[in-house]
């Protein structure tokens, strides 16, 4: 008895830290006190909720249309997306047929009907109206404990990715530190080579991974002022790299005229080769954001209205896919003629590193401040890409013991001790997985897409989110959505022999990998239609209920604070200021498409 009392005053003393008498700050316990007021649950509990995955108040929402901007412009200038371009060479396009692929992949999302622009701007919308992030999304898609699946899906790719972005930043850090002490280059390796590391590599992989954990306790709603700074150093420092290399090469470089050369290929893809090759590049550039493309929502949640992040993902999204892989393929084009000893330098670290080893002084300083910025730009995109979407996984996983910093700090902790390094340069099955891993994103993504806009007409019930019970309208059997799960497997399985065949290093029939080769747009719309199919035989109840009161009081400043009483409902009807009707702001801004007037007591 003694042992399990202990227990269970560790696990007291692990849970988020909340104050029963604060002032409304959507604590568990303000929430819990608003959901039994209107009679949503039977069993009052914080294991549901906490602060990081209820949805956002007015005073936490604080990302503008240019905060969204500079956002895209972090996570979209770096070095995966720099070297974007290289794997549709390695299918056999060369430089021009590559670009057109990444222009295509974007002018779609441009067009907003197709692909990534379709599915971004879409899969973003409840994060922007309802202020909810992607845990609480699947709750009403795959049901109270359905999501637990997506979660894990996306759990394990946040780990996966923020050890390899560290692993990238470390590189970053090395240059930066190779143009202070060209010596670090060259230090005594004292790793066998069983680690796939040299020594400096480890150093500054650690150096990078330190610093970033303060940076991790800074909550997503400040972001603002670091985009600026990261964004504005990013885009100099590519630009600046790009027109010199143009000036040094005198052209575009011997890939624009020679790329069988470099490329060691043989056989360069004529007719339906080529087309399928150019279906297979568009495909490849949607799975390398298709993670991205699945959370949309844990960003879009801290707009400040409904639209501000729409523009930005239409234009920004697009532009910078193509400008980053253009500027990354020039360079290496332009490298490959003045370094002809040099093997092709993908990576920008490595090109930075091969200035330094052929110029002088002035050479290390320019690398210096490169290094800097691309240090800088892998900070942005592996703390908002990666850290901040694992803590918001992992808090909607264990709201009562995790929010979004300790999940950070666990994803932190996790994509270290995944040794990325190996996974970087060692070629294995697990890499190839992971590449494939649209294969599961892609139907997944339909499947949120398809409930939100096409079976619930953006309405959703935010209390019964929190309410595990029967009562709860998206309990469905047993927590379960069986809708989601066949839509989802019916979805994923025509991809598998083409999957299996992929990770294997076989081949099977033309057929199964002509549909692989389709992977995320095949899952994407198959799932999405079947869901559609399954909702009308076999309907969902509750579809267009929604809350009579703002319960969380996310779409008006909050009048009734603290002490657990209070339901998030300004006074009167008014706001705060008594300036405004409150189904003026709901329903002109929040989501402009319906009327709440339920939410009005005085309507």
């Amino acid at each position: 008895m003694e042992s399990i009392s202990k227990t269970r005053t560790i696990l007291k003393k692990l849970e988020v830290p909340h104050e029963k008498d604060a002032v409304f700050e959507l604590t568990p316990w303000v929430c819990i006190s608003a959901l039994k007021k209107l009679g949503t649950t039977s069993s009052p509990s914080s294991s549901q909720i906490n602060r990081d995955i209820v949805p956002l108040p007015p005073s936490r929402r604080t990302w503008g249309s240019w905060s969204f901007v500079g956002f895209w412009l972090v996570t979209g200038i770096n070095i995966s997306g720099w070297v974007a371009a290289s794997s549709l060479l390695a299918l056999g396009l060369n430089v021009w047929q590559s670009m057109l692929t990444v222009i295509i992949r974007s002018l779609t999302q441009i067009i907003g009907t197709i692909i990534v622009g379709f599915a971004v701007v879409l899969n973003g919308l409840p994060g922007g109206e309802w202020h909810i992030g992607f845990p609480i999304i699947n709750r009403y898609v795959w049901g109270l404990y359905g999501n637990f699946f997506p979660l894990l899906m996306r759990i394990m790719l946040s780990f996966v990715w923020y050890g390899t972005q560290t692993w990238f930043g470390g590189q970053s850090v090395k240059v930066v530190i190779a143009a202070i002490w060209p010596s670090f280059l060259t230090m005594k390796n004292t790793l066998p080579t069983s680690a796939s590391m040299e020594t400096n590599d480890f150093v500054a992989t650690m150096i990078f991974w330190l610093v970033s954990l303060p940076l991790l306790a800074i909550p997503p709603e400040y972001y603002k002022v670091p985009f600026r700074y990261a964004t504005l150093s990013i885009t100099v420092t590519a630009f600046a790299m790009f027109i010199w290399a143009l000036a040094k090469e005198g052209g575009g470089g011997p890939l624009l005229s020679d790329p069988t050369r470099f490329m060691g290929l043989d056989n360069v893809p004529k007719g339906s080769d080529l087309a399928w090759k150019m279906v297979l590049g568009i495909t490849t550039q949607i799975a390398n954001i298709s993670a991205g493309i699945l959370n949309q929502s844990d960003y879009t949640r801290f707009a400040r209205k409904p639209g501000d992040q729409i523009m930005s993902q239409i234009i920004c999204v697009p532009i910078m896919s193509i400008l980053t892989a253009l500027v990354g393929v020039i360079c290496t084009s332009c490298a490959a003629g003045f370094y002809p000893d040099e093997e092709l330098l993908w990576q920008p670290y490595d090109l930075l590193i091969a200035i330094q080893t052929h110029g002088g002084n002035g050479a290390r300083a320019a690398t210096f401040f490169a290094g800097c910025a691309f240090v800088i730009s892998q900070w942005g995109i592996n703390i908002s890409g990666n850290g901040v979407s694992g803590g918001i996984d992992l808090s909607g996983l264990f709201p009562k013991y995790i929010n979004i910093r300790r999940g950070a700090f666990l994803t932190a902790c996790a994509g270290l001790a995944i040794n990325p390094w190996k996974l970087v340069n060692t070629a294995n099955t697990f890499i190839t997985v992971l590449s494939s891993f649209a294969v599961f994103l892609g139907p997944a993504t339909g499947l949120m897409v398809t409930d939100y806009v096409v079976i619930r007409r953006r309405k959703l019930r935010l209390s019964h989110l929190y309410n595990p019970s029967r009562d709860s309208i998206y309990w469905y059997t047993s927590g379960i959505n069986l809708r989601v799960v066949i839509a989802w497997i019916n979805g994923v399985w025509p991809l598998m022999p083409g999957f299996i065949a992929a990770v294997r290093g076989e081949t099977t029939s033309e057929g199964w990998m002509h549909t692989y080769d389709l992977a995320w747009l095949f899952g994407f719309f198959v799932s999405g239609a079947t869901y559609v199919i399954l909702c009308n035989i076999w309907p969902i109840k509750g579809l267009g209920e929604i809350d009579e009161e703002d319960v969380f009081g996310t779409f008006e400043e909050i009048s009734s604070v603290g002490h657990g009483h209070g339901v998030g409902v300004p006074a009167s009807g008014q706001s705060d200021d008594g300036s405004k009707d409150v189904d003026e702001v709901v329903s002109d801004e929040a989501v402009p498409s319906f009327e709440y007037k339920s939410w009005n007591a005085k309507a």
